[in-house]
């Protein structure tokens, strides 16, 4: 296989740190670009001179303006060679089909395997469609719903951030407000208003009224 030419985007320093150094170790893996904004990645395509990425590895919750979902039509405009792997911990049918009708080439959940994730990435630079197989029918275009979501449901998912989703996975993970404030490098009280903005979002009450949501919508 020829090398891939990864940019990374994520406003995790500490995990693009640790990703760089794992596909360092790879022979047909070459990092030319870490970037914790979608500012900083249109900059640096805008103004690449011969080192043109390949492939990126986007995460949808960026700093505004630009979120990673709002950012992969653009992308696909105006890097039409540019392959797309989608890297968050944000996940649910409805993500997922917005994902792929954005333009992705595929998501990877952050969660993931390192074996897994670096086969992703190889797939998809190979020219292939990389989704959660269990999420997605086989027609193309569109995303499979739990037999439980009805409109209003997924009405209600659509007014979630990608960070509050991230939030959602991490709850239902078992994971205390204090747990989740250092994995994701906040605040306590911000991971706290961000779990009551969930609850009113999604009209639901308590945390076991959460977790049940989450587990019925598989976020």
């Amino acid at each position: 296989m020829s090398s891939c030419r990864l940019l990374l985007v994520d406003d995790h320093p500490a995990l693009t740190r640790g990703l760089a150094a794992l596909f360092g170790q790879e022979p047909d893996l070459e990092i030319v670009g870490l970037c914790a904004s979608g500012h900083e990645l249109l900059h640096l395509l805008e103004n690449t001179r011969g080192l043109a990425p390949d492939l990126l590895l986007l995460d949808l919750h960026l700093p505004p303006p630009h979120d990673g979902l709002s950012l992969l039509p653009h992308l696909r405009r105006a890097w039409p060679a540019l392959r797309v792997l989608v890297f968050s911990s944000a996940v649910s049918p409805a993500l997922l089909a917005q994902v792929k009708e954005a333009g992705a080439h595929g998501f990877i959940n952050k969660s993931a395997e390192a074996s897994t994730l670096l086969d992703a990435i190889r797939a998809v630079h190979a020219g292939q469609l990389v989704f959660p197989a269990r999420r997605l029918p086989g027609r193309a275009g569109s995303a499979a719903a739990p037999a439980s979501q009805t409109a209003d449901d997924l009405l209600r998912l659509r007014q979630l951030s990608a960070r509050e989703r991230e939030i959602i996975g991490l709850i239902r993970e078992g994971l205390s407000t204090r747990e989740i404030a250092a994995r994701l490098s906040l605040a306590e009280l911000t991971v706290g208003t961000h779990r009551r903005n969930i609850m009113q979002k999604l009209g639901v009450h308590g945390l076991a009224g959460l977790v049940r949501f989450a587990h019925e919508q598989g976020l």
